[in-house]
């Protein structure tokens, strides 16, 4: 399907565009709110500032896509395929998405606050300042993320895989990180207020020195 056929369809009041094919489209700056594209292949598409509020992406594939300062407030993209997707600045507040790969994207300034991603795959994604206030992160695979700066105050890593990431500067205050994985970590500068630490090694973390665990729950050494 074409783009523009899409489009024209949309603003005739159709929605359910479920398993269509849009490989290298240009929606830039489009409404497409509550819109249907499960299973959809969006393959290096550009929708960069589209408003795609309460979106169905789930099982989409959105590899290569170009997201940047796009709308995806509420979206559901659960078990989507997001590899190397630039989603920088975008808004996934409340999104879902649950067992979605996430592998090498790059989510710099993205906003996740309250998202939910439990068994995503973050590996080696860039999660540069992003705001993850909130996020559910059970069970995620974030190794060898860059998490420089970002806002994790209040998130659930709960088991959460972090071997290698960066954290440097991150704000961890009041998260839950009971048996996560922070092997090889970075977590120079990082604050750790009130985070619940129940199970985590430290052992191999670097920049423990300058971290600052006051009111940090039940550091395992």
């Amino acid at each position: 399907m074409e783009a523009q056929e899409l489009l024209e369809r949309y603003a005739a009041g159709d929605r359910d565009f479920s398993q269509v094919v849009l490989s290298g489209g240009h929606l830039q700056s489009v409404d497409l709110n509550a819109v249907n594209l499960v299973e959809a292949d969006l393959t290096l598409t550009v929708l960069e500032a589209a408003s795609l509020e309460g979106a169905e992406l789930n099982l989409s594939n959105l590899s290569g896509a170009n997201l940047q300062q796009a709308n995806l407030n509420r979206a559901n993209l659960n078990g989507a395929s997001l590899y190397q997707a630039s989603l920088v600045g975008a808004d996934l507040s409340g999104a879902y998405l649950i067992d979605a790969d996430l592998s090498e994207a790059n989510l710099g300034g993205a906003i996740l606050q309250g998202a939910f991603l439990t068994s995503a795959n973050l590996t080696k994604a860039n999660l540069v300042r992003a705001n993850l206030t909130k996020i559910s992160l059970t069970g995620a695979s974030l190794h060898n993320a860059d998490l420089t700066g970002a806002d994790l105050s209040e998130a659930d890593l709960t088991r959460a895989n972090l071997t290698g990431a960066n954290l440097t500067e991150a704000d961890l205050t009041g998260a839950n990180l009971t048996g996560a994985k922070l092997n090889w970590a970075n977590i120079a500068r990082a604050k750790l207020g009130g985070a619940n630490l129940a199970g985590t090694y430290l052992s191999t973390v670097r920049g423990c020195e300058d971290v600052i665990l006051t009111d940090a729950r039940n550091p395992a050494s």
